[in-house]
């Protein structure tokens, strides 16, 4: 029987620095709430419940992992027996997060469908997510059942297909976006300026977000794999659910960059985008349900490109197209 503390780096010192990280990314994720909230405050009800729901799942995540560090280091310091065992806020961790992946990843997929309406490969990355999904509350319960470190080796299998899983459905979604980013960039080449900017920034963000999320899970299985009984995994884990949700966050925030600065349009200023044929690109309603902003004559409604170009224009309508700059006064109802 153990008398004296086990070399505690690597049980709580782990936790400690994971908590650390986690807390820089959920400011971030603070802040770029509160931008959401109180600039697109006419998106529908159920996107904004959607967040609401998503970023309260990752705030309960985040407590239960300070929890976990408090009750290790203060409430339970010394006690050997509880050093020896997973208590309830690593379950409670590994549940809330796999949840808040699936939230994210269903975001991002939905997005994709109304981009391109390729039900094939939304219904491959569903089943994915699903997949993680089951794998991530498995992980969960088999901690609760056996929460000994001594019994982790039960967990290697759910654990690595989770991570594996949900890694794969991470670099599928962002690259499919980024695919489809790049596809309705080269359809505004030379013609508008500020849409290029924007789908630049969505490639960028869409590659960091993704990178940024399997790099961490893999690294956290890697270390998982060399030694099933640290907790250093555990504390490499704790940003993930933080990044995830910061990265749907980004992508509704980005919208702010393809707003104009007031909410009128003056000959001049901007130019809305027509293609020939009667075929329109709209960055936002595609995704999500916004307010229009109104013209001067209260009958032109502006709708910039911002988050996604959700034009949805086969290849076969490709060399119809052409792009028809309209004066801003002629813009028809929508």
């Amino acid at each position: 029987m153990l008398t004296t503390l086990p070399p505690l780096d690597a049980i709580t010192g782990a936790l400690l620095v994971g908590t650390w990280a986690s807390s820089l990314v959920y400011m971030a994720e603070l802040l770029q709430a509160w931008h959401y909230f109180e600039n697109f405050k006419n998106d529908s009800w159920k996107l904004k419940s959607y967040v609401t729901v998503t970023l309260a799942i990752d705030t309960i995540s985040a407590v239960g992992d300070y929890a976990c560090v408090y009750l290790y280091t203060i409430t339970h310091a010394g006690d050997l027996v509880y050093l020896t065992e997973q208590n309830w806020p690593v379950p409670l961790y590994a549940i809330s997060t796999t949840t808040v992946a699936v939230l994210v990843q269903s975001f991002l997929t939905f997005q994709y469908w109304r981009f391109t309406k390729n039900a094939i490969i939304v219904c491959f990355i569903a089943i994915l997510i699903l997949a993680a999904f089951g794998a991530g509350l498995s992980t969960g319960f088999i901690v609760v059942l056996f929460p000994a470190f001594k019994d982790r080796n039960k967990i290697r299998i759910s654990a690595t297909v989770w991570i594996i899983i949900q890694v794969s459905a991470d670099i599928i979604i962002a690259g499919a976006l980024v695919r489809e980013f790049m596809k309705a960039k080269s359809l505004f080449k030379g013609q508008q300026r500020r849409v290029n900017n924007v789908l630049n920034r969505l490639v960028l963000h869409t590659i960091q977000t993704g990178t940024a999320t399997a790099v961490i899970a893999v690294l956290a299985l890697v270390v998982f794999l060399i030694d099933d009984e640290s907790n250093v995994p555990v504390g490499i884990m704790y940003p993930i659910g933080r990044v995830y949700v910061l990265s749907m966050l980004m992508n509704l925030n980005i919208r702010k960059s393809g707003r104009p600065q007031n909410s009128t349009i003056s000959d001049g200023q901007r130019e809305p985008v027509r293609i020939a044929h009667g075929t329109t690109y709209n960055f936002t309603t595609e995704f999500y349900s916004s307010e229009p902003y109104s013209s001067n004559s209260g009958t032109a409604k502006s709708r910039l490109p911002t988050l996604q170009a959700a034009a949805n224009i086969s290849e076969t309508h490709l060399p119809e197209t052409e792009m028809v700059p309209i004066d801003a006064k002629q813009v028809p109802e929508v």
